[in-house]
């Protein structure tokens, strides 16, 4: 499972210019400087799998990253790697936070689907969430009201606040 979703990632994300070497794609409402070098370091930290790197870019304090843990996002995203599923880090974060964004109050967030109701998510919204799921994946998430995959939040004064999935 974990290869197949792996291969997902790469073929399609591969396909809609969302290769892990690319820049993220760049939209028509800019990010603020702050919320855009947070989300370009982050991202440079996961492709290099630098873990450390990652680590200081958050506080550990109040950052979210799993409904139930809390005290070592690093450390957690490592063990669910560890246990098989797809690198999260250096495959999932990328691609989330290359993917269009929405905001929600003074947050940032990725992907676009997970700011909005599935009732308005656009052709690119869904798009987007292919790099990551297949169409049944994206049919549960709409049946369920909302987007409760992988994704990423940045305050607009470039504060990390989360990465996590589910709900």
């Amino acid at each position: 499972m974990a290869l197949l979703a792996l291969l997902t990632v790469g073929a399609a994300g591969c396909a809609y210019g969302l290769d892990p070497t690319s820049s993220p794609p760049s939209t028509r409402d800019e990010l603020p400087p702050a919320v855009a070098k947070k989300r370009n370091a982050i991202v440079a930290a996961a492709r290099a799998f630098d873990y450390d790197g990652l680590e200081r870019l958050l506080d550990r304090k109040t950052f979210s990253y799993s409904f139930g843990e809390s005290g070592d996002p690093v450390g957690y995203w490592r063990r669910l790697e560890k246990e098989g599923e797809v690198p999260i880090l250096g495959d999932y974060l990328p691609v989330i936070l290359g993917a269009p964004f929405a905001k929600r109050g003074d947050v940032y967030v990725w992907p676009s689907a997970y700011g909005k109701s599935p009732s308005t998510w656009t052709a690119e919204d869904r798009r987007s969430l292919t790099n990551l799921y297949t169409e049944q994946e994206i049919r549960a998430f709409e049946r369920a009201g909302d987007y409760l995959g992988w994704r990423a939040g940045i305050r607009n004064d470039g504060k990390w606040l989360f990465f996590v999935a589910g709900d």
